[in-house]
């Protein structure tokens, strides 16, 4: 039998076990109780992970007496759904036939890779699983709690998630459904399958900072259908970096997920007037809140790589450094538990929820003629006008450096940084190397800027940091003073020399000819 699979995943965070299948039924208002049922399930692949690679997952599952064989596809993605083509049939023994597969291609494939012939048991899920279907409005819903483990090679990861599957009808009623959960419930929204999760374990597969991938815009598409491909781009940049914030102290994770907020942040900036104004709040509002919740780790980060550790190696007579170091760490840690509370946080689930609900209904486009006409012209139109009036607002606002205070450096830094997400988001419609040097020229902009801010917002944390260290170690006075005169000089240093060499980066960049604006 084969059929469409199309699901969402509520991820429970540790401790969340304890939710009964009883009180996610009030919350569902479900009108009888739940189908419980135990399952055992073992995935099958090959030895060199034949199946993983190419996005399949193979299992025998027991539901009592019964074995039941699931071979699942890749099928066409919708934004924040697992969608999948699966063939199941009911069989006799443990291990998977090929026969049992419907579809005649997909035997074939198989066959001639001796896939079936290779296969053995990589890992076994053991979850009890409470199920309710539910309608909501023509759409019919299976709602179903699972609360277990995935085991394999004597090792175990914990199994607690809601998963909600289209039966029929539409599915934005998912969306509906998990953001009614999602806000009673403590859960992340989840992105990897029982599958994923089961090889990560199997073969101790840790999880990494992902980078953007790179981005392709339609040539010949519209602006509004640019707008969906960069918001999608940023938001699996975003997913991509949640395990690797929550299972290692890696820094590069938190920067990368912050990158994400502040480019999906610049694509909502450059499209403003044709984004619906309940959208625009909506996505703005808890964009911004998202990225204070990760603004304390980032700057600690920064600040003990770029200036405490480089200071302790350097001035080793004081001595006071040492302990301040040790402060800055201490409070990176509680910078890091606010981050990871907030991936956790009902509110972060819910936005995603909501997101990825405008992009698959395009509530999310303006209404007025004008915004249409916008998002209907063709892309390049649009990033032409785009990157012409914000380089203009770069060049007028740097054109006066020299003069500028800290406030209006800061300002420039962000016309930078905005124009540089930009012309990355649209520099697959140009030529490239004329692109490339474009943002090379733009980076370093940035970085001189970069630099200079993250002088600046450390001078700040660095006063904080001191009287901290000050209250809990019993500094003197005199130390105090000391170590606060020993910092303020490397910060000024520091900062003198990012000003200095800024003129001549500059002077670089006006220098370059525009890339856009041809035919």
């Amino acid at each position: 039998m084969k059929n469409q699979e199309i699901e969402l995943k509520l991820t429970l965070p540790a401790g969340a076990a304890r939710l009964r299948p009883v009180a996610l039924r009030r919350l569902l208002a479900a009108p009888s109780p739940a189908r419980i049922h135990e399952l055992e399930t073992t995935y099958f692949d090959t030895p060199d992970a034949w199946l993983k690679n190419q996005g399949m997952a193979l299992r025998v599952r027991r539901i009592g007496t019964r074995r039941v064989q699931t071979l699942k596809v890749p099928g066409d993605g919708l934004d924040g759904l697992q969608s999948y083509l699966e063939y199941e049939a009911d069989i006799k023994g443990t291990r998977p036939i090929l026969a049992a597969i419907s579809d005649t291609k997909l035997q074939r494939r198989l066959a001639r890779n001796g896939v079936l012939e290779k296969v053995r048991p990589v890992f076994t899920t053991r979850f009890e699983r409470a199920a309710w279907l539910i309608k909501r409005g023509d759409s019919e819903i299976e709602v179903a709690l699972d609360i277990g483990s995935i085991e394999t090679k004597g090792r175990k990861t914990p199994i607690a998630e809601i998963e909600l599957e289209l039966k029929s009808g539409q599915p934005v009623e998912l969306f509906h459904c998990a953001e009614h959960l999602a806000e009673d419930l403590p859960a992340r929204l989840g992105s990897a399958t029982k599958a994923a999760r089961g090889y990560a374990l199997a073969h101790d597969i840790k999880a990494e900072p992902v980078r953007a991938e790179p981005l392709e815009l339609a040539r010949k598409g519209s602006a509004g259908d640019a707008f969906g491909a960069i918001v999608r781009n940023c938001l699996e940049q975003l997913r991509a970096n949640e395990s690797a914030i929550l299972e290692s102290e890696d820094d590069e994770a938190i920067h990368q997920f912050r990158v994400a907020i502040r480019r999906f942040r610049a694509a909502i900036g450059a499209y403003r007037e044709l984004i619906d104004d309940g959208a625009h709040a909506a996505m703005s509002i808890d964009l911004r809140w998202l990225q204070r919740q990760f603004g304390p780790a980032r700057d600690l980060d920064v600040l003990i790589a770029d200036t405490l550790v480089p200071m302790q190696a350097r001035l080793l007579e004081q001595t006071a450094i040492g302990p301040l170091l040790e402060t800055a760490k201490e409070a990176r840690a509680e910078a890091r538990r606010r981050a990871h509370q907030a991936l956790d946080n009902p509110r972060y689930a819910v936005m995603l929820l909501q997101i990825y609900r405008l992009l698959l209904t395009d509530d999310w486009r303006g209404r007025s003629a004008v915004a249409q006409f916008g998002l209907d012209q063709p892309v390049r139109a649009f990033s032409d006008d785009w990157l012409s009036k914000a380089h203009k607002r770069l060049v007028r606002l740097g054109g006066e450096h020299a003069e500028l205070s800290e406030a209006e450096l800061h300002r420039l830094r962000l016309l930078a940084k905005k124009m540089r997400y930009g012309t990355q988001a649209f520099a697959s419609l140009y030529r490239s190397k004329r692109t490339e040097k474009y943002l090379l020229h733009l980076a370093a902009i940035q970085d001189h800027l970069g630099s200079l801010n993250d002088a600046v917002v450390g001078r700040h944390l660095l006063v904080d940091l001191i009287a901290r260290l000050s209250r809990d170690r019993g500094l003197s006075a005199g130390d105090t003073s000391l170590l606060q005169g020993v910092v303020l000089g490397w910060q000024t240093r520091r900062i003198a020399q990012d000003l200095g060499g800024f003129q001549a980066t500059w002077e670089a960049f006006r220098a370059q000819k525009k890339f856009w604006g041809e035919g």
